[in-house]
């Protein structure tokens, strides 16, 4: 065992956790962040840099919103339209969308559950590689999500990490997340079985 697989061995779940997630952030923002450096650069040389800048900036400040949403505590009630805004361009990297399915764009969802959907949408789109639709619905009192694309294919290491059934990394970051702000409200995360559409439910403690 390497000296760094020895140390990630011994580190407290909630550090891994946090290490894990400030990865998975700064992956997500350095190509916006690259893209304002180089428009930067051509300021002098090219009249359209400015607006390009201008353009990746504006990505920046909208996906450290729903990061700062989906990660973050204290935030409030979420409408679904909200929800399908501060999704928009994050689901499988953009390849994919969300849509309500039996929801209305006006219903608001408790804080809680709020951030639960905004984490199981960007985790459903990981079955997505090639594009698609996430469908987010209600189930009961809680709710499902079923994906649909011309591939859907499940990482093994997310749908271990779903599942509860092995530690993951970086990209496994908001599965962890997603099972301990569930696990800690009560709530229950359980993969679809087969003969069901593919997808995931997460379930309120009456249910789960």
């Amino acid at each position: 065992m390497t000296q760094a697989n020895h140390l990630e061995a011994r580190m407290e779940p909630e550090a891994k956790l946090a290490q894990d997630l400030c990865a998975r952030l700064c992956h997500d923002l350095v190509g916006p962040l690259g893209t304002v450096a180089g428009a930067l650069d051509m300021l002098g040389d090219d009249p359209e840099a400015a607006e390009l800048a201008r353009d990746a900036a504006a990505e920046i400040r909208r996906r450290l919103k729903f990061w700062r949403i989906a990660c973050g505590g204290g935030g409030g009630p979420l409408a679904c339209s909200e929800i399908l805004a501060l999704t928009e361009g994050m689901v499988a990297g953009g390849r994919a969308r969300l849509e309500l399915a039996a929801l209305m764009p006006e219903e608001v969802l408790p804080p809680l559950v709020g951030q639960l959907a905004l984490l199981a949408a960007l985790l459903a789109g990981e079955a997505l590689p090639r594009g698609g639709v996430v469908r987010l619905a209600r189930d009961g009192e809680g709710l499902a999500l079923t994906v649909e694309g011309r591939v859907v294919a499940w990482p093994p290491a997310l749908a271990a990490a779903l599942s509860a059934e092995a530690e993951g990394g970086p990209r496994e970051a908001m599965a962890a997340l997603l099972l301990q702000l569930a696990h800690a409200a009560g709530w229950a995360v359980r993969m679809n079985g087969e003969g069901q559409p593919a997808g995931f439910r997460l379930l309120p403690p009456q249910q789960g």
